[in-house]
């Protein structure tokens, strides 16, 4: 493990940690956390609890954002 390894992964438990003070609910994923993927995401977690979603929009920024739907 190099030097700079270390040091982002001491970044990474610091952000959580002030996160969570913040009281912020944090969700780990087993898939890459882009837009495109919580759409499918949530998109199936939805229509496997039985919602009738017909699209998922996921925004990244207030003008960019991702879509999931089946035909």
């Amino acid at each position: 493990s190099t030097r700079e390894d270390r040091r982002q992964r001491q970044m990474c438990k610091e952000t959580v940690a002030a996160l969570k003070n913040e009281d912020f609910h944090l969700e780990e994923v087993s898939f890459r956390p882009t837009a495109e993927n919580f759409a499918y995401y949530f998109y199936k977690e939805l229509t496997d609890l039985g919602y009738g979603v017909h699209y998922v929009e996921v925004y990244e920024t207030p003008n960019n954002c991702a879509v999931y739907e089946e035909e």
